[in-house]
């Protein structure tokens, strides 16, 4: 629950020292670009600490051996819980917008509704395999928080958190990264404008074949974890 209080306070931080530094306007769509760039990066660090450490964790305590007993497929478990998980993000989201309406004023509106929607969706699906296969990496690892910690910060970077107006070099990793469109889909539905020269419908495509890899490649590394598990009665993939 903690990431609900600081998913709203990091950046609101940021823009309180900006105006430290005597920027004292901020214009509405600048203010809602950085409320979805913070509400990207919640999304990041809840799923890599939360769902992804989840894991981890249920591994080191032996509850993946019970649920191996019980439902009989990891995958299966894995899943269930990640769509119960994506019900808690929306809440760093609400967290989001009302301290953003208290701190600056900012009443969001949102341009596409149903291309939000999508967006969250693809976003949600793509952060749960993407933990997930994380999880299954780093589970025999001692220190695997530090690692965590870098990814918190790499991913967001590689992954659409920086709008592309910011510079051509950004522009190009969001253009090229496939696991950023969700992201950018986010800020396009909610400002209305066109953020790459892709077409939305591209976008979302490419975003649909991102999370099918994803999730293939979930597939795959869960099985390799449950046989390992079952046969040997050791975590990870080797």
């Amino acid at each position: 629950m903690i990431n609900i209080v600081t998913a709203p306070l990091w950046l609101a931080f940021f823009i309180l020292t900006l105006r430290g530094f005597g920027v004292l306007t901020l214009g509405m769509q600048i203010l809602q670009l950085f409320l979805w760039a913070a509400y990207a990066f919640a999304l990041y660090s809840s799923w890599l600490w939360g769902f992804g450490n989840g894991i981890i964790e249920e591994g080191y305590e032996g509850i993946l051996e019970n649920v191996m007993s019980t439902v009989n497929n990891i995958l299966i478990h894995v899943i269930g819980w990640g769509i119960a998980y994506s019900i808690y993000t929306l809440l760093d989201l609400v967290a989001l917008v009302v301290s953003f309406y208290i701190i600056f004023g900012l009443i969001i509106s949102i341009r596409d509704p149903i291309l939000l929607i999508i967006s969250i969706v693809l976003a949600s699906l793509q952060l749960l395999f993407i933990s997930t296969i994380y999880a299954m990496l780093v589970i025999k690892l001692r220190s695997n928080w530090v690692i965590t910690d870098i990814m918190q910060f790499l991913m967001p970077t590689l992954g659409g958190l920086i709008p592309s107006e910011t510079s051509r070099y950004v522009t190009m990793i969001n253009e090229y990264s496939p696991i950023a469109y969700p992201f950018i889909l986010m800020r396009e539905s909610a400002l209305g404008y066109l953020e790459l020269p892709i077409p939305i419908i591209y976008q979302i495509i490419y975003s649909i074949i991102t999370v099918t890899s994803l999730f293939i490649i979930t597939a795959i590394l869960v099985r390799i974890f449950d046989r390992r598990l079952r046969e040997e009665g050791k975590l990870g993939l080797t």
